[in-house]
C-alpha cells in the first residue's frame, strides 16, 4: 500500500479558506449610503440639513444613496457627500475602510483560523486571509517536526518560543530555541522545527508578506 502524501501548507489551505470560514473577507463590500448616513447621524444632521451643507445637495439622491439604491455614486455626488460631513473623499473611504477585518481585526488566543495539518502538528492564524501579513502559533506535538515543505516561504521568518522547547535547524545550523528565546532566518533556507519534549511546544510565527 503506497503511503499517503502529506499536504502542504499551501494544499490545505486551498480546501481550509472555502470550508473553515463562512465570512470572506476579500468579499467585503464598501457600503458607502451606511456610512455617509451614520456619520450625518454622529453629527446630528437631518437630511435636510445636511443637503445644504452638501452644496444643495438632491435630497432623493441622498436618501437613494443611504438606502443602498444608489451603490456607486459618481465623483460629483461623492464630493457633495463629503462636503456635508466636512472630509474629503478619501477621508470618507478610510472610515468605510476601518471597519473592515482585514485592516483593523481584534482576536482571542483562538485567533482567526486553525488548521490541523495531521496528528499533533497545528497552526492558529492571529491574522485574517492578507497577503501582507501573517502572524500566528505554530504547535508541535510531543517529538513532533515539520519543516520546509510544509512551511515553504522564501521570505525572513521571525519566530519567537512561546511555550516549551525547540531544536531548528537552518541548513545545517542547529539552534536550540528556550522559552522567550527568538529567532530570524530566511525562509529560502532548508529549515526544520523540531519539538524535543513529550508535551507541546509552541512557536509564534510572524512572516510579510504573509505566506498563506
Amino acid at each position: 500500500m503506497k503511503r499517503k502524501k502529506r499536504q502542504t501548507l499551501y494544499e490545505i489551505l486551498t480546501v481550509h479558506s472555502t470550508t473553515a470560514r463562512k465570512k470572506d473577507l476579500h468579499a467585503e463590500k464598501i457600503e458607502i449610503g451606511k456610512q455617509v448616513r451614520l456619520l450625518r447621524k454622529t453629527k446630528n444632521l437631518s437630511g435636510v440639513e445636511f443637503c445644504r451643507r452638501a452644496g444643495n445637495l438632491n435630497p432623493k439622491t441622498l436618501t437613494a444613496v443611504e438606502k443602498g439604491r444608489i451603490k456607486n455614486p459618481s465623483v460629483q455626488t461623492l464630493k457633495s457627500l463629503a462636503h456635508g460631513l466636512d472630509m474629503t473623499i478619501s477621508d470618507l473611504f478610510r472610515t468605510i475602510e476601518v471597519e473592515f477585518d482585514r485592516n483593523i481585526y481584534a482576536s482571542s488566543q483562538r485567533g482567526f483560523y486553525e488548521i490541523n495539518f495531521y496528528s499533533g502538528v497545528k497552526m492558529i492564524s492571529l491574522t485574517p486571509f492578507i497577503h501582507e501579513f501573517f502572524c500566528g502559533k505554530l504547535i508541535l506535538g510531543a517529538r513532533k517536526r515539520v519543516d520546509q515543505t510544509l512551511l515553504k516561504h522564501p521570505r525572513p521568518f521571525f519566530i519567537s518560543n512561546l511555550i516549551g522547547r525547540f531544536e531548528i535547524t537552518v541548513e545545517d545550523k542547529k539552534i536550540p530555541l528556550k522559552e522567550g528565546e527568538n529567532l530570524y532566518f530566511n525562509g529560502a533556507f532548508r529549515h526544520l522545527f523540531y519539538n524535543p519534549l513529550e508535551r507541546e511546544s509552541t512557536l509564534l510565527v510572524v512572516t510579510a508578506p504573509s505566506f498563506v
